[in-house]
Parts: structure tokens; C-alpha cells; sequence
């Protein structure tokens, strides 16, 4: 099984790959498929949808748990080469599958500290 691995080769450069992956079979890596459209009720409780040139998005969330602290750090010096969301890279999955990414949770990056040297966070990423 394959390491879960950011990496961006166009210029702004750089790389985490991550230590260890999130736990299958316990909801800390999941897919789903998203439509983006913008929604809106009138005064008279209509709802209004945009459905012009939307195509679904897939996310996914990876929630990792007790990863040590270089992880998180390298994460996040990651994050700043990639200035949050404005810069896509290539994620390689644990299948080795790889799919060109965008952390789109990048302006509330939820994380903790779970002992001594460790972290847990989690990551959204958007397929494009």
C-alpha cells in the first residue's frame, strides 16, 4: 500500500508524503461527489438553483490520527507552497493512484495535539 503524497512540480515546488496512512473502515478516508451550485430561497420560500455548466465535484476527507509532529510540520510548509487553496498538486493515493488535488479546507485546517510529539488533522481535498 502506497503513502499518501502531495506534491507540487511546478514552480512553487515541494513535497509531504505522510508517514502513515488514515485508517480504512473507520470513516477516516472518505469520497463523495459534490454538485457546486449556487442555491437561494425568494421571500416566498422558492428555491432557486443554478444548474448552468455545473459538473459534480469529488472530495475527499482524510482525517489522520496520531501522525507525529515532523508530519504535521511538513504539512503545513506544504500548505504555505501551495498557498492554501490556490495551487493545485498531485496527490498519489494508497492505491498508487494519482489525481490532480486542491485542499479546499485550507482556511479552517482542523487539527490537535493527541500526546507528547503527535497530531491528528484533517485534510479536504477537490479533485479536479
Amino acid at each position: 500500500m502506497a503513502k499518501i503524497k502531495f506534491e507540487r512540480i511546478s514552480a512553487p515546488t515541494g513535497s509531504v508524503e505522510f508517514s502513515r496512512n488514515p485508517a480504512s473502515g473507520v470513516g477516516d478516508y472518505s469520497r463523495s461527489r459534490k454538485y457546486l451550485q449556487p442555491k437561494d430561497y425568494s421571500d416566498a420560500g422558492d428555491v432557486y438553483i443554478y444548474d448552468k455548466g455545473i459538473a459534480a465535484k469529488t472530495t475527499i476527507t482524510l482525517h489522520f490520527r496520531n501522525i507525529p509532529k515532523t508530519d504535521y510540520t511538513n504539512f503545513l510548509t506544504f500548505l504555505g507552497i501551495v498557498i492554501g487553496s490556490k495551487y493545485n498538486f498531485t496527490f498519489t493515493d494508497t492505491d498508487g493512484s494519482t489525481y490532480t488535488a486542491r485542499i479546499i479546507n485550507s482556511d479552517d485546517i482542523q487539527s490537535a495535539p493527541v500526546m507528547t510529539e503527535r497530531e491528528s488533522l484533517t485534510i479536504e481535498l477537490l479533485i479536479e
